[in-house]
């Protein structure tokens, strides 16, 4: 009987993979317009669903895919979004909540094959299938607009059926790199590579692999070791969950405005669910359940919080999710706790405490080291000169004393104390001489370094000057010298003549948010390079009294009436549409530069590119830097692609976002857009596809405070406009209806500065 029984299974089996392997051979995978090749198991369709192996597929789309053997289960983490699925079961874990997905995954040819579009669309991408190929086609986020805009379905379409969520903190899942071999081996053993807690690969461990994605409610540990760069969860309180009406976020206060360690997240009224979860990279994830988002925004690192950046989102429609991520750095202590009327979210970090002051001396130097429980966030400011200077740390707590250099060279003494806004701050006092100075970090102490070096010169902080004393006899030609911008590398040089070869040569340390150091360095030819390291942005103009030659120090709002970002699209590794043998990335690169060079040619204003070369520049780095530079439009450059070969045209993008509805600007991205569309299809005589409306779904354009769009110049697609875009002549003819464009904008509406 059981032989009988047997051979009907097998039989049964046998049909069942025939029948996959007959669909698998024929479905090609295109990514991005890049057909996919040489995996292990080629797609294959059951069930009427493209299935697809996971780690081979998904880890090209920038995702990283874990399996653990004992529970059967693929995990794939991609961006903010955690999906753990189980071999046989059509229920998932996706970001704490229990989905429902058409087709299980399953074991096929020692690969773990898992739906194609559930998977892709519960990371943001677009999938689509032509059946003339037949292929499974997807967009990744970032690509979306090398896509046919008029397909394109709205984000809150995405097909996801949620369920309860299930919280379990004992549920977890283990990455390693080897996915085949962990189907096959019974025991488990990772011999290839593995993750080693901050999205890093490390080869040939020597002991088994401890990373974990928990489900939510669970914090990551490391059960071995305890990693000792992972934040740690001190809540001392549970969140429970009650049903109420769905409210909003409205506002989220930072530490610089809290004046604590902590960021606050308000609600219009009662939080009817919170879920957080911690992934092995240090990133916090809070998803707010029931709850719309009015603040889709980036908030920069704040001074002394162990946090590089926080992100949040309208991360689901149905149902109402909003999502909040912190960026954590390092091993910091967090706690997450709602106010009792529910409508207040807390998340605070602990303080940093000062632990030790004290001062060391040797022959020719002075050093202060100051410790803390975390590297302490360190300025100086020498508003104190000639006496002492001030040593500011913020979100730090002082438990240490003041104390005296007992045979100090140039120090005598230091004095500590706090502030109320949650600041403390060390005085160190200075002999008759004025020191170079310069900072040196540890772990967690921080040693500044008092030092004999360049002479003669000072810098007010309150004025952001470099004041180069006459007194010595020293004079120079102010017209004489050079000055270098490297605004992407944040360094400006100014090449003295070789007379000021007498101020000697060193390095000074200011650290005032501004300017971080100067650099003073004689070259070959005599002449002295005094390289400002910079914090941000800065331009320099030098003047000179009767006493003294003054270098001071610009935003490029101080020196440019008119200030414009230009965004050449992708870069590096990421090439954009490649047709016809036309690169995007190096196209928009070229008309870039022709761009550029029109507006440098005009005296009112300033551009500006978020890359000068084949670099890669990160989506949020392009919106940050315009940001930063207080721009007062930004314009990014691509080209497009498409399905069909037929389609044509030059189209621009643009969206209303949160940041320049708050600004209410009289002028915004609409407007913007629709100058430049007309300049440049009055131009060049394209197909005028129109003006499109993103939603809040490109990063550079929903991010940037100030009218932003985003020119899609043809379609690469089309042989006809891809081999025009080819040629310099049309190049330089869209590089002039964009410059065009721009000067209309400037001249007819006047930029409102209002940050």
């Amino acid at each position: 009987m059981n032989k009988i029984i047997f051979c009907i299974s097998f039989i049964i089996l046998a049909t069942f993979f025939t029948a996959i392997h007959t669909q698998a051979s024929s479905v090609r995978l295109i990514i991005d317009d890049r057909t996919i090749g040489g995996l292990p198991t080629p797609p294959m369709i059951y069930n009427n669903n493209v299935l697809v192996p996971a780690r081979a597929v998904f880890e090209q789309m920038g995702g990283q895919v874990g399996w653990h053997a004992g529970h059967r289960q693929v995990t794939v983490y991609h961006g903010d979004h955690v999906l753990v699925m189980t071999i046989g079961s059509f229920q998932a874990n996706l970001n704490g909540q229990i989905v429902t997905m058409r087709t299980a995954p399953m074991i096929y040819n020692d690969s773990t094959m898992i739906p194609l579009r559930f998977t892709s669309e519960a990371f943001g991408f677009l999938v689509d299938w032509d059946e003339s190929i037949p292929a499974a086609i997807v967009n990744s986020p970032t690509n979306n607009n090398n896509a046919d805009a008029d397909s394109l379905p709205p984000i809150d379409q995405i097909p996801i059926i949620t369920l309860p969520p299930v919280i379990d903190d004992d549920d977890y899942d283990e990455l390693d790199n080897n996915e085949a071999d962990d189907v096959s081996d019974e025991n488990n053993i990772f011999d290839t590579t593995w993750h080693d807690g901050r999205g890093h690969l490390v080869d040939n461990p020597s002991e088994s692999p401890t990373d974990e994605i928990p489900l939510p409610g669970a914090t990551v540990t490391d059960p071995g070791t305890g990693n000792a760069n992972l934040a740690r969860d001190i809540s001392t309180t549970h969140i429970a969950t009650i049903p109420f009406p769905e409210t909003s976020i409205i506002s989220l206060l930072t530490p610089q405005q809290t004046q604590t360690a902590a960021y606050v997240i308000a609600a219009s009224s009662a939080i009817s669910e919170v879920v957080y979860f911690l992934l092995p990279d240090n990133r916090l994830v809070i998803d707010i359940h029931n709850a719309s988002s009015k603040i889709a925004t980036r908030f920069a690192a704040t001074p002394g919080i162990p946090v590089n950046e926080v992100r949040t989102s309208q991360f689901s429609y149905e149902p109402r999710v909003t999502r909040v991520v912190f960026d954590i750095e390092g091993p910091a202590e967090f706690s997450v706790s709602l106010s009792a009327d529910r409508t207040i979210l807390t998340v605070a970090f602990s303080e940093n405490r000062i632990t030790a002051v004290y001062g060391t001396s040797e022959a020719n130097s002075d050093t202060l080291f100051i410790r803390a429980d975390m590297l302490p966030n360190v300025t100086i400011s020498t508003e104190g000169f000639p006496h002492f200077l001030t040593i500011n740390i913020d979100n730090a707590r002082m438990q240490a004393a003041g104390g005296a250099f007992e045979h100090g060279v140039f120090a005598r003494h230091f004095i500590t104390g706090e502030r109320a806004d949650g600041s403390v701050y060390v005085q160190l006092f200075v002999g008759d001489v004025w020191p170079s100075f310069s900072l040196v970090h540890g772990s967690n102490t921080v040693a500044v370094m008092l030092h004999q070096g360049i002479q003669d010169v000072r810098y007010d902080t309150v004025n952001r000057e470099l004041i180069i004393s006459r007194a010595n006899g020293f004079t120079m030609n102010i017209q004489e010298i050079v000055h270098i911008e490297e605004y992407l590398r944040y360094r400006y040089t100014l090449i003295l003549p070789p007379q000021a070869s007498v101020l000697g040569q060193g390095t000074i340390s200011i650290f005032d948010g501004f300017i971080n150091s100067v650099d003073v360095t004689r070259s070959l030819d005599g002449n002295v390079h005094m390289v400002f390291n910079t914090a941000t942005i800065l331009g320099f103009t030098v003047y000179e009294t009767p006493t003294d030659y003054i270098i001071r120090a610009h935003t490029p709002r101080d020196l440019n009436q008119f200030i414009i970002v230009i965004d050449p699209g992708h870069g590096g590794s990421d090439p954009g549409a490649i047709h016809h043998g036309v690169v995007e990335k190096d196209l928009v690169l070229a008309v870039s530069h022709k761009v550029v060079s029109l507006l440098d040619a005009n005296p009112l204003i300033r551009a500006y590119m978020t890359r000068h070369d084949d670099s890669s520049v990160s989506l949020p780095a392009r919106a940050e830097f315009a940001n930063a530079l207080g721009a007062d439009l930004f314009v990014a450059i691509h080209a497009n692609a498409a399905t069909r070969n037929t389609i044509h045209g030059i189209e621009t993008w643009y969206t209303i976002g949160e940041r320049e509805a708050e600004r209410q600007l009289p002028f915004g991205s609409r407007h913007l857009a629709s100058i430049m569309q007309e300049h440049m299809i009055r131009a060049t005589g394209a197909h005028n596809r129109g003006l499109m409306n993103t939603q809040p779904n490109f990063v550079v354009l929903r991010d940037t405070y100030m009218p932003s769009v985003l020119l899609e110049l043809g379609f690469l697609t089309n042989p006809h406009e891809a081999a025009l875009l080819a040629t310099s002549a049309y190049q330089w003819l869209l590089a002039q209806s964009i410059y065009a464009g721009i000067v209309e904008a400037f001249a007819s509406h006047t930029p409102v500065r209002t940050r």
